[in-house]
């Protein structure tokens, strides 16, 4: 009977792990999606530069409001019953977003940004109960890669041939049918019961945890640089002359690369899973924004969007595994933790790149994500030793 179970409970949990894999990539494709489109929806809606960076980061602000709430109830009630409320949300989002109403487009993009905070916290936290571990959490970042990068040009080539509604009505009914087949997995095994305060814990205990300092620090110049690109390359190419295919392609461009480098990291496992590859991969990103700020062609924007890959790739791999490894507390509320910080710099970026941009132009606006990101990693990189030095003495 056991060589038979076996492969059924494997087989279940391949089949489990497949459908939070499409989820993941469904939802970073969302997220993306609107991109190409931010040119046309200013055009629509008589937009300035700062209301178009609002629009961006109100999935950001609702999404960093969630994410630690959104991992205590996941380490309480269950990660599984609120991913699949969460993907049922997130439709009901996508649906507002389609709707020809500023005012219910944003309140799409905000209810999305819930949807987004809670399944991205609680479907990795699922993923991680059922039985994959954190050194493979990273792999969640390959599938959210390949939705990052697949999300811009699908939406913009979508919109141009079937309207500005057409990709969000798409994932809508995406979302249902995950929705559907989420509802028929079996139930996850009950995990012990979070302890009380445990969200009080996490935030004690987090200084002293390189893996989850070096995480949280990396995802944030992470959030920070994807903000503002979203935010400025499109503008500067719509006014090249760039349709919203073309933008759209332009995102997607750097695919391959994205995934390369994911899937690399993930299999270097714990070797890549470090605090140095963490603060050297958020200098890199920080760094690779440099191009922007000194030209304005078609080609140094496009090149900079291929240039940001590589470190975005090798950040977003290895900061999930690398804070829960070990941990002594809930998975949920770490990787809620982690989900703040990037909302945090996804929220705050663009809206002061959007207030730059209209006072002294795009260029100089980049600087507000090369700086601040330049002086975190840097800072993470000095304290590295010392940070190493008080988590040894905790394993101890």
């Amino acid at each position: 009977m056991k060589n038979n179970l076996h492969p059924i409970v494997r087989r279940v949990k391949t089949r489990l792990a497949l459908l939070l894999h499409t989820l993941f990539f469904v939802a970073a494709a969302t997220q993306n999606a609107i991109v190409p489109l931010l040119p046309r929806l200013s055009h629509a809606y008589g937009l300035t530069p700062a209301s178009v960076a609002l629009l961006l980061a109100a999935p950001g602000l609702a999404t960093l409001a969630v994410s630690v709430p959104a991992g205590v109830l996941a380490d309480k009630l269950g990660a599984s019953r609120v991913t699949i409320a969460a993907t049922a949300l997130m439709g009901l989002a996508a649906l507002a977003q389609a709707a020809p109403s500023y005012p219910v487009l944003m309140g799409g993009r905000l209810a999305f940004g819930l949807a987004y905070g809670i399944l991205w916290t609680t479907g990795v936290a699922w993923l991680s109960s059922s039985g994959e571990g954190s050194a493979h959490l990273g792999a969640v970042a390959t599938s959210a890669a390949v939705g990052m990068v697949a999300g811009p040009a699908l939406g913009g080539i979508v919109a141009d041939t079937l309207g500005l509604s057409a990709p969000f009505l798409l994932v809508a009914g995406f979302a249902a049918v995950l929705v559907l087949a989420l509802h028929r997995q079996p139930a996850a095994i009950p995990a012990e019961p979070a302890e009380r305060g445990s969200t009080r814990a996490a935030i004690r205990v987090a200084p002293t945890r390189p893996g989850v300092v070096a995480g949280a620090c990396a995802l944030a110049i992470g959030g920070a640089v994807g903000g503002v690109t979203q935010l400025l390359i499109p503008l500067q190419l719509h006014q090249l002359g760039f349709s919203a295919s073309a933008t759209g392609v332009a995102f997607s461009a750097a695919a391959g690369v994205y995934i390369l480098v994911s899937a690399v990291v993930v299999r270097f496992g714990t070797r890549a899973t470090t605090v140095r590859v963490a603060a050297l991969g958020a200098l890199a990103l920080a760094l690779s924004l440099l191009p922007a700020v000194l030209g304005t062609g078609a080609a140094v924007l496009v090149g900079v969007l291929v240039l940001c890959t590589a470190p975005r790739a090798v950040v977003s791999t290895v900061a999930y595994p690398l804070a829960t490894a070990g941990s002594e507390i809930g998975d949920g509320v770490v990787i809620g933790l982690l989900n703040g910080t990037w909302a945090l710099g996804l929220v705050i970026a663009p809206l002061v790149a959007g207030a730059v941009d209209q006072l002294a132009g795009p260029n100089p606006a980049y600087l507000t994500v090369i700086l601040p990101g330049v002086l975190a990693s840097g800072w993470l990189l000095l304290t590295r030793p010392r940070l190493e030095a008080r988590a040894a003495l905790n394993f101890v």
